[in-house]
């Protein structure tokens, strides 16, 4: 039988996680809206363009969270795992560094300095992702919220404060990327000692590990592309002011896809242990299920209040329409459950679902065409991510880790670990 190397607290700290991951997501919108009061329209754009930046940063910031997440939870950390996870992170960053100048003309920037604070926040990120992996993994549930609230508090009071020094997009992003190195610095030494706060496993090897980092990297990317495509495909073939209308609505969607995050945070340990999996995976389609069955009837039946928290008095015709969005978020949230059961046991296949949606929006967007209405581009665009979570949740359940091992090793095989001396 499979042992789990995890530390379970035994105070109720799990309960304040739902809390502080929707607070550090909520506070990421007022580093947008004080952006808005202090810039001109032009160097708005700028700041979001690089702020983007912050966002494909996360990239490796996640990968690596998964990865230890699922070392810790199953006792297979592996030497050096610390040490490669910040290689890893500061590398990213160094590529970006130096790619500054086609970054920058690509963004029509005129100066590098907002690429490099977006630069100086990748191996930053990387740290916290590697803190909130560990904690995740152990349930470290108070050290799991310190990170999280930390990389919140770091991000965004960062950006604010830059963005009233200098009033531009290059302040911003060094005010951002310098908030995050701060909260780096506070969790640096907790994340080395909670991953390793448990002996090493011999048998567990770096390089292995590395190639986790690759794969989840690109499962991170692809679904980042997936959240964000149907915004970008709408400015194609929306009018300007129907595009306005669906940005708008865009808000209820990224809102109804990131309010079950916490599930996937609080479950993941669980996933990654082959006796326990698939009952998890059904408990925590349950739980994403029901948070999104109740998201949708309050947008069915309250879209107008909706309408009205996201765009005020500008957008009123959103409320018939407010549902929609809400399935369509609510939709690839339970993709992604299903993606981190996938991730947790090494299933590489399901990434297939996730690049088929992508190219079946493509797809949907050129069917449609120039001219057509919002309600009937998110419709088409609901019922594809409704299709997708529906694939997702199907190969979820029907996986069955005993009988099917992943042909990967260093899963839930607890061995005579290996005391180290140095972490780093």
């Amino acid at each position: 039988m499979a042992t789990s190397f995890r530390t379970r607290s035994r105070s109720p700290e799990n309960i304040y996680v739902p809390a502080v991951t929707i607070f550090s997501n909520v506070l990421s919108y007022l580093l947008f809206l004080v952006a808005a009061r202090l810039l001109d329209r032009s160097t708005y754009g700028e700041t979001l363009a690089l702020l983007n930046l912050v966002l494909i940063a996360t990239i490796p910031s996640f990968a690596i969270q998964t990865a230890i997440a699922r070392r810790t939870a199953t006792g297979t950390v592996p030497a050096g795992a610390v040490r490669a996870s910040l290689a890893v992170a500061t590398g990213c960053g160094v590529v970006m560094a130096l790619c500054a100048p086609l970054i920058a003309g690509f963004l029509h920037i005129d100066s590098y300095v907002g690429v490099y604070g977006a630069a100086l926040a990748v191996p930053a990120l990387g740290v916290l992702g590697l803190a909130q992996g560990a904690a995740q993994g152990r349930q470290r549930w108070f050290w799991l919220c310190l990170a999280l609230g930390l990389m919140g508090v770091g991000r965004v009071g960062g950006g604010i404060a830059g963005l009233m020094l200098t009033h531009n997009s290059s302040g911003a992003l060094v005010g951002t990327g310098i908030g995050l190195c701060l909260a780096a610095a506070v969790c640096l030494r907790p994340a080395v000692r909670t991953s390793y706060d448990r002996p090493i496993d011999p048998r567990a090897r770096i390089g292995r590990y590395l190639h986790e980092i690759a794969h989840a990297s690109h499962a991170h990317g692809a679904f980042l592309l997936l959240s964000s495509l149907d915004l970008v495909l709408a400015r194609n073939v929306l009018s300007p002011n129907d595009a306005g209308l669906y940005a708008a609505g865009a808000v209820i969607f990224k809102a109804a896809l990131w309010l079950p995050q916490p599930v996937s945070l609080m479950l993941f340990a669980d996933l990654s242990i082959i006796d326990k999996h698939r009952a998890t995976v059904r408990r925590g389609l349950m739980l994403v299920g029901g948070l999104a069955a109740l998201t949708i009837l309050a947008c069915a039946v309250l879209g107008g209040v909706a309408a009205f928290i996201v765009g005020g008095e500008h957008y009123p015709d959103l409320g018939s329409e407010a549902w929609l969005f809400a399935v369509a978020g609510s939709g690839l949230a339970l993709a992604q459950f299903g993606l981190y059961g996938g991730l947790s046991m090494l299933r590489r296949r399901r990434l297939i679902f996730i690049w088929a949606c992508v190219v079946g929006e493509v797809v949907i967007s050129q069917a449609l065409g120039a001219g057509t209405t919002p309600r009937a581009f998110i419709t088409a665009i609901a019922a594809l991510c409704a299709l997708t979570a529906t694939a997702m949740m199907i190969a979820a359940l029907r996986y069955d880790p005993v009988r099917n091992p992943p042909k990967l090793g260093e899963l839930a095989q607890a061995g005579t670990g290996v005391k180290i001396t140095d972490p780093l």
